[in-house]
């Protein structure tokens, strides 16, 4: 997801505008001029909010419905997730209108986009579709078809995400409102943008800037502005760049939207080294760092952590560089993760909706055939059962493809494809599950990281056909001394990572100890090649509050025993001191 895709997000939740009257009267008056389905800017929301909450124990079954509706929308905007999902609970019911059930849909959309999943996202979007022939509201149609393109952008479809850019600014432009266009350019510039068609992308962003200054709609403004420095950054114009960030820094100050003052400050800072301005580049990173942080993982993470490596290492300080390296790396890994989890998620939904499409084609030529069947009585009996025979078998074979397919997707999503063993996503979310159960139930978890030693040597001397074997042979090891105890992924090129709950240490240097003597010579093409793996262990007595910590102590002593001459097994203490097992 680009930068300016990812601020729709909010912006679609938020629309922060100026001068909103105060919220007073009595609860009918309220709710008679506010409408529920429609976008009020985000003062004026807030206010609403506070005025409606000590009314809402005398209202009326519907307008506890628009009360609700109104809170959800106000507890999105301040990132309240938890609330806000299970206000969504409440409002997904079949006695809540179309109309109502869309609007928080859209709501949930943007939030379940945000957090990362993505299955639930492409399937709100579905019912999203399904929903929409049952209103004329312009604006909630308008507000339905806008969530699309970030989905589309984000599981890398990019022709699919302008087609639905154009579809937003065609539903903007029934709508007549200035708002609504400002915002669907910002999607159509953030997918040219994606796209590389710099021209498309900045004729996008003036426009957008200019619904946005007319309405007045700073928010959306700043991120116009923002869009047009990419654009000139691109074409390495960083003179041009570097006012277009600080008016859209300013603006988004203005408006004290967070995300936009971060965004706005890694783009001063990265223009300005590309200007060889240093000073200027730290000066900015260390203000948006802090407020980085605080936010979901993003590019932008990736961007900051890798300016700073940048400017350490032309400070010649090479430690702190291959810190903030380290952090880029990791933070990279699981945008990478996170990347294969939207494609997977598409393809998904979209075969899941494609199965239910076919099935309601067959029932519509089954229709046809009744209709047939009425005309010519003498035929009827066979046709009928022909008909139902020919519906089983289609239904059947229709099920057992998506059985096939939807196991394909769960094994491809969690298991590595050359060694069999889970992959590092699915590996961790196992972790996950057993670490906190063993820290709540009071039992040891153990880590050890394993690390095939010189395994660049093995592909450059016998081929990575060879490598392949070596790993593949590793990988059975590990998955029968340890994987019968715990859990075992391969979490890199030749890093494999075990995971043994309620295993005291003694016991997993025991099964490692195993693991060693199991380890044979690997035989390709006649040729006998050694192989050695060095280990690092780390265990949980209840003292690790997360499970990164505990696998980073682990790795702390795998590249120990890396650095004193591999081919051994050493373990992280307490004291943080290794002891060679």
């Amino acid at each position: 997801m680009t930068v300016l895709q990812r601020s729709l997000l909010p912006g679609l939740l938020s629309l922060l505008l100026w001068g909103a009257p105060a919220w007073t009267g009595p609860l009918e008056e309220l709710l008679d001029t506010a409408d529920p389905l429609a976008t009020q800017p985000t003062r004026e929301l807030e206010q609403l909010v506070q005025a409606l909450e000590p009314l809402e124990a005398q209202a009326s079954p519907e307008q506890r419905q628009i009360i609700d509706l109104f809170k959800l929308r106000h507890l999105a905007i301040l990132g309240n997730y938890a609330a806000a999902e299970e206000l969504i609970e409440k409002l997904d019911r079949p006695d809540t209108s179309p109309e109502y059930r869309i609007r928080t849909y859209t709501i949930a959309l943007a939030l379940y986009h945000v957090q990362g999943r993505y299955v639930r996202a492409f399937n709100l979007l579905t019912k999203i579709q399904q929903l929409l022939p049952w209103t004329d509201n312009i604006d909630l149609q308008y507000l339905a078809i806008s969530m699309a393109p970030e989905l589309y952008i984000d599981a890398g479809d990019l022709d699919k995400a302008l087609e639905l850019s154009n579809k937003t600014i065609k539903a903007a432009e029934r709508t007549g409102k200035a708002i609504n266009l400002c915002s669907a350019y910002d999607n159509l510039g953030g997918t040219y943008l994606r796209r590389k068609e710099l021209d498309l992308a900045e004729q996008s962003y003036r426009t957008m800037l200019e619904y946005c200054d007319s309405v007045p709609a700073p928010l959306f403004s700043s991120m116009a502005l923002g869009g047009r420095g990419l654009v000139h950054r691109a074409r390495n114009q960083h003179e041009a760049a570097l006012k277009k960030f600080e008016a859209a820094l300013a603006l988004s100050r203005k408006t004290n939207y967070n995300y936009g003052i971060y965004f706005n400050l890694i783009s001063l800072a990265k223009s300005h080294l590309a200007l060889g301005h240093r000073d200027q580049a730290e000066h900015f990173l260390d203000m948006a760092i802090p407020k980085l942080e605080r936010n979901s993982i993003s590019q932008d993470h990736t961007n900051a952590y890798a300016l700073k490596s940048q400017l350490s290492e032309l400070r010649g300080d090479y430690k702190e560089a291959l810190a903030w390296f380290k952090k880029k790396s990791t933070v990279e890994k699981r945008i990478m993760d996170n990347r294969k989890a939207v494609r997977i998620a598409q393809l998904q939904v979209e075969y899941e909706v494609k199965s239910k499409e076919q099935h309601i084609e067959q029932l519509t030529q089954e229709n046809q055939l009744l209709a047939l069947q009425k005309q010519a009585a003498h035929q009827r009996s066979l046709i009928i059962t022909l008909g139902l025979i020919i519906v089983a078998l289609v239904v059947v074979l229709l099920w057992l493809k998506a059985q096939r397919e939807r196991r394909h997707f769960k094994h491809m999503s969690q298991v590595d494809p050359l060694t069999g063993l889970f992959n590092h996503a699915y590996c961790y979310s196992l972790a996950e599950e057993q670490f906190h159960a063993c820290k709540q139930r009071g039992l040891p978890f153990t880590v050890v990281v394993a690390d095939i030693d010189w395994f660049k040597y093995v592909n450059d001397t016998y081929g990575h056909a060879a490598g392949d074997k070596v790993l593949q042979h590793i990988a059975e090891v590990l998955k029968q001394c340890l994987g019968k105890k715990g859990i075992v992924g391969r979490t890199g090129g030749e890093e494999f990572t075990c995971f043994l709950p309620g295993m005291t240490m003694e016991q997993a240097l025991k099964l490692v100890e195993n693991c060693r003597q199991h380890t044979q010579p690997v035989v390709d093409y006649g040729k006998h090649i050694e192989v050695t793996l060095s280990y690092g262990v780390a265990q949980s007595l209840g003292d690790y509050n997360t499970l990164d910590t505990l696998v980073r102590d682990a790795d702390e002593a795998l590249y120990k025993a890396k650095r004193n001459g591999r081919n051994q097994v050493l373990t992280h203490l307490p004291e943080e001191t290794s002891v060679e097992a």
